[in-house]
């Protein structure tokens, strides 16, 4: 049943391609999970990440929201925590008694991920709930659940509030836990149960548990009208049971209960991805690798109690361009409604801020209406090719994590994170620029490639091209937030989908590498992929923060200090090249395949003969170095 969700959850989303109008009826009003697969195997959708490991996980993750406020709402019934006496704590727990507790230290939950630490809900330091599996002294598998509910001591009266959200922020790590929420209309009578995670992931449609994390803090919401919209004694419970596994942790802050406004379309997420590109969006995308058209268009939910009509969306970019889709002309409540439109704009080299706008017939504009604008932005470039947009989102959409050698057992050394990147125009690449996590320790080191798509999903990590010489972390890479590793000669890729890959290092986990994760802008399962050396290869599904470096502007075979009068000739040669060191001393030379792979090496004086005729035709880097410098170009061998 788990994969069946999955996959319908997946199939409501075709925005790669140029279908205009998708509704999909939710069970629950939640933050919907945005990622999603493009025939990705089974053994791809393996849970990555162990429970004690220290990093944010791998998976698929959903948007950040710009507010998940509802703006036309009003609030029934809320509380912060502040005081203990407004809720009851009972358990089952064995063999030792484990309880929710109001804490007010934002510090005071584990520091389970660097994204999810400290606790960040709008009103921690004055109290939330927390239950903490991993700070059970002793806990460990096997050893007796813990099985704890927290519930408010007085009934709320909703008898006059037929339609009602429940509303609550909360932070968690998942691993194997049951939470969610119970309420009763009838003080405790009767109960309806709103399961977030379980073994069998949650009912909630939040891709639970393959997020393994939450955002920080997650903003639930949740329609429970049907269970205690206009009870007179309405109780509210969080329940949480860690199936005797040692699991982790729940907080939960500023729970509300708000009335559901009768007519309030809320766009959920935008985007801008090239029509060719099979769902993956870039932010940086340079001027020769654009799409000849693209999709523009948002995911609309109708948030209120009543059906709305003619769902229109305009997305503006300033003067650049302006598109706009029409949606359906009935969206009923509950639904949620995937509308875009196909346009080919002209995009020279430049930023582009968009803010797309969404209407109704019942909600043309007007006040109350700051959920129905999202913020985009993307960038045009001469030479610089990112998934991600760091640097470049609006601020109250980014959501950011982190992925490197800390992240999984067994990963510390020769961990290869990947990004696929669409050329659509050959073009030269000089290498590639890694953002940077900040629990990165100087002294690691990272060796960089490109390699095929189909050989990266059957884990075959051979090369179409590799950098052969790693790059050492240093600090003045932490000070600058990235590292460049640089191919010894630009490389030239042909139209097609290609892997940019950096294999980390740490040294056994003493100098970690951590990578930037943008988890701002919902991706396809394989934008983004990782492979464990003895596993396997698996998809990430966020747009991960290796950028490629294209075109010859980056510095490619140039040292701080270089030889002088160094040629290679012929080039292009029929077998048989000439190096001349001129009056360098303790010159090697090197040739190497493009695969990295050492063809020949020997020391040099004067004129040097090498013979390439019997190791094939093309292209060959030779590199010339001494204590001084070095100087690498490529050969041709016809």
């Amino acid at each position: 049943m788990k994969w069946i969700l999955k996959c319908f959850c997946i199939s409501g989303l075709f925005r790669f391609k140029q279908y205009n109008i998708i509704i999909m009826k939710k069970i629950y009003l939640s933050i919907l999970a945005l990622g999603f697969t493009l025939g990705v195997s089974a053994q791809q959708e393996k849970m990555l990440v162990q429970k004690h490991d220290n990093g944010d996980d791998a998976s698929i993750t959903k948007p950040n929201k710009p507010s998940t406020i509802n703006d036309k709402a009003t609030v029934i019934w809320s509380d912060d925590f502040s005081s203990a006496a407004t809720w009851t704590m009972t358990n089952t727990s064995l063999p030792t008694p484990e309880n929710w507790t109001i804490q007010t230290s934002p510090s005071a939950i584990p520091n389970a991920a660097p994204s999810l630490f400290p606790l960040n809900t709008a009103t921690a330091s004055n109290g939330f709930a927390l239950i903490n599996s991993d700070g059970q002294p002793g806990n460990t598998d096997g050893d007796g659940a813990i099985i704890a509910e927290i519930t408010n001591a007085t009934p709320v009266d909703l008898s006059l509030f037929p339609n009602v959200i429940l509303r609550f922020q909360h932070n968690y790590r998942w691993w194997h836990e049951e939470r969610g929420v119970r309420l009763s209309p009838d003080n405790g009578t009767t109960w309806f149960e709103f399961p977030i995670t379980s073994e069998t992931g949650g009912a909630i449609a939040n891709g639970y548990p393959n997020d393994q994390n939450t955002l920080n803090p997650e903003m639930e919401e949740i329609n429970v009208s049907a269970a205690v919209g206009g009870g007179a004694q309405v109780l509210i419970q969080f329940y949480y049971n860690d199936n005797d596994f040692w699991g982790w942790y729940w907080a939960v802050d500023d729970v509300e209960l708000i009335e559901q406004p009768a007519n309030d379309i809320q766009v959920m997420s935008a985007w801008f991805s090239g029509s060719t590109n099979q769902g993956r969006e870039y932010g940086r995308t340079p001027v020769t690798q654009l799409d000849a058209a693209y999709n523009v268009g948002a995911q609309i939910l109708n948030f209120g109690t009543t059906d709305q009509t003619n769902i229109a969306v305009n997305a503006a970019y300033a003067s650049a361009f302006t598109a706009n889709a029409t949606g359906p002309a009935l969206l009923p409540q509950g639904d949620t409604a995937f509308v875009e439109s196909l346009e080919t704009p002209a995009l020279p080299v430049g930023m582009y801020t968009g803010t797309y706008t969404a209407t109704s017939t019942e909600e043309p504009s007007g006040a109350d209406f700051a959920n129905n604008i999202y913020p985009r932005n993307f960038e045009v470039t001469s030479n610089l090719y990112s998934l991600d947009g760091i640097g470049n989102h609006p601020a109250a959409t980014s959501n950011f994590g982190l992925i490197g050698t800390a992240s999984f057992t067994g990963a510390q050394d020769g961990l290869v994170l990947a990004g696929m990147y669409d050329i659509k125009n050959t073009t030269d690449v000089s290498g590639m620029r890694i953002m940077l996590g900040s629990t990165t320790i100087a002294g690691g080191q990272i060796y960089g490639s490109i390699k095929d798509t189909a050989t990266f999903w059957i884990d075959d990590m051979t090369p179409l091209f590799n950098i052969f010489d790693p790059v050492t972390v240093t600090a003045g890479n932490l000070a600058a937030g990235y590292v460049d590793v640089l191919f010894p000669a630009v490389v030239s890729l042909t139209p097609g989908a290609y892997m940019l890959a950096a294999e980390l290092y740490s040294n056994g986990g003493t100098n970690t590498i951590s990578v930037v994760d943008d988890k701002t802008v919902p991706q396809p399962a394989t934008a983004s992929g990782i492979y464990i050396q003895g596993d396997q290869s698996y998809t990430n599904g966020v747009a991960i923060g290796i950028r490629m470096l294209v075109n010859d502007a980056w510095g490619v075979g140039l040292n701080e200090v270089a030889l002088k009068g160094i040629s290679v000739y012929p080039n292009p040669s029929e077998g048989i090249i000439n190096v001349d060191v001129a009056d360098n001393e303790g010159v090697t030379v090197t040739v190497y395949d493009m695969l990295g792979k050492e063809v020949t090496s020997k020391l040099a004086n004067g004129t040097t003969t090498i013979d390439l005729s019997a190791n094939g035709t093309g292209m060959y880097i030779v590199k010339v170095a001494n204590q001084n410098g070095a100087v690498v170009e490529r050969v041709i061998i016809k």
